[in-house]
């Protein structure tokens, strides 16, 4: 079975190809303002790379969300079209998860990303990437005060390093994959991104009819 990973949720662009659950290929490139642009250059080139062609793909794995609205809905696009037209597998799955994949010996793992005004969108897994609290829009500050008698035991993995000491995500594609190689693929029209939080726009509508 040869699968295409696609993680289009954060500054960070990850894109790999399996057989089976072993790790053929993997890259990763900056999330910027071509993203539509580059994005199925840059799979075709894996592809291609390996020996393989799109219609070779069996089942995709897809980084839902939440995370960077316009990278999101790119990327759940991209996987849903191309499920679609070859009717394979798409499994869906959170970005935290994704990047609480960084092996450690710690029993937990915080994987939060900035979403600005002291927010965050928050996931806590133990080291299995198990979900122990799930994923979440939150204040830091109160996402400290729910996980205070963990916190001793909790790796924190972040590209944002301004709220408190962290590692930079180094995600394992193969322990996701393993994990989620089971699930049961979704009809592609029901996979849609999870976003945690209105979009800018929809917050200043909100407050404008308030």
């Amino acid at each position: 079975m040869i699968s295409l990973f696609l993680d289009t949720c954060s500054q960070i662009i990850r894109l790999g190809v399996l057989s089976d659950s072993k790790l053929i290929d993997y890259t990763e490139f900056t999330n910027d303002n071509k993203l539509s642009e580059k994005l199925l250059p840059a799979m075709k080139e894996m592809l291609e790379k390996n020996k393989y062609r799109v219609n070779d793909l069996n089942r995709i794995y897809i980084s839902v969300g939440p995370g960077s609205f316009t990278g999101i809905r790119i990327g759940v696009t991209v996987a849903k079209v191309i499920a679609w037209s070859l009717n394979i597998d798409i499994i869906p799955i959170s970005s935290l998860e994704v990047m609480a994949s960084y092996d450690t010996d710690k029993k937990y793992i915080c994987s939060f990303m900035d979403a600005r005004r002291g927010f965050v969108f928050a996931g806590i897994y133990d080291n299995e990437l198990n979900t122990y609290i799930e994923d979440k829009y939150i204040l830091f500050d109160q996402l400290l005060e729910e996980m205070k008698d963990i916190k001793d035991n909790t790796l924190f993995v972040s590209n944002d390093d301004n709220y408190i000491s962290c590692v930079e995500s180094k995600i394992n594609v193969e322990r996701i994959v393993l994990k989620h190689i089971n699930d049961k693929s979704v009809n592609p029209h029901n996979v849609n991104p999870i976003y945690l939080k209105l979009t800018e726009a929809e917050e200043k509508l909100n407050d404008k009819n308030n």
